[in-house]
């Protein structure tokens, strides 16, 4: 019977072919998924854009999603909203519903629409993820009274396996886009860094620059982590 070696060289009684068969499983999953993240204003579709165009990543194409995945054949499209705090609060016990049904509904689309795409390869893109909800409840007419149950739901959905957040000064947000005052743009750009700061898979991007070296630097961490999981892969086999 054949037996495999662990790291300190001691035999196990693990079949050497299992092993090899889970490090093939991860393996496969040579996809990638990525969340762009920053206020109104830091580039974020721009880059998105400048990725999925850009044909030698290595990747067996490319979809993009806005805030949360959908059963859409090829992804859905990027939307924008000029007047992202112009509507109130909902109701506590609405917004409540509305949280549980986006847990289920981010659950559903990562099980059916996004690990499939990551398992055949694909480069998966979100402009905005759930964690937005915590950066910016205004835009999504939460009330403060549902603080808590956001946090919970966001601990709960699927985490990508990078995080970029792209962050630049509110003056320069404001030259690209006033949808909200420079003073919210500044408190935006300061909770997104506290709140990203501590995750691992996080990576912070100067969007102060032009759009090419914007997209340069992302396209550099997304191959970074490539290369990381491949040799962790390697190590396993």
């Amino acid at each position: 019977m054949t037996k495999s070696v662990t790291r300190h060289g001691a035999a196990s009684d693990v079949p050497s072919w299992t092993i090899v068969g889970k490090a093939r499983l991860h393996i496969e999953r040579r996809g990638l998924w990525v969340v762009l993240m920053g206020p109104d204003g830091a580039g974020k579709s721009a880059v998105i854009e400048g990725l999925a165009n850009g044909r030698s990543t290595g990747f067996r194409g490319c979809t993009t999603y806005h805030l949360r995945p959908t059963f859409r054949q090829g992804g859905s499209s990027l939307s924008a909203n000029a007047d992202p705090h112009g509507q109130t609060a909902r109701g506590t016990l609405i917004s409540v519903v509305k949280l549980l049904y986006l847990l289920i509904a981010n659950w559903l689309g990562y099980l059916l629409a996004v690990r499939p795409q990551l398992s055949n390869g694909k480069l998966v893109l979100f402009d905005r993820y759930f964690t937005d909800c915590l950066v910016d409840p205004m835009r999504y007419r939460l009330p403060i009274s549902c603080r808590r149950v956001t946090e919970l739901i966001g601990s709960l959905i699927p985490q990508p396996d990078l995080y970029v957040v792209l962050d630049a000064p509110g003056s320069v947000l404001q030259e690209r886009k006033r949808e909200v005052t420079l003073a919210e743009s500044e408190r935006q750009r300061t909770d997104y860094a506290a709140r990203f700061e501590k995750l691992p898979n996080v990576a912070m991007v100067d969007a102060a620059r032009p759009l090419a070296d914007m997209v340069a630097d992302v396209l550099d961490r997304i191959t970074e982590l490539r290369l990381l999981r491949y040799r962790q892969c390697n190590e396993v086999a």
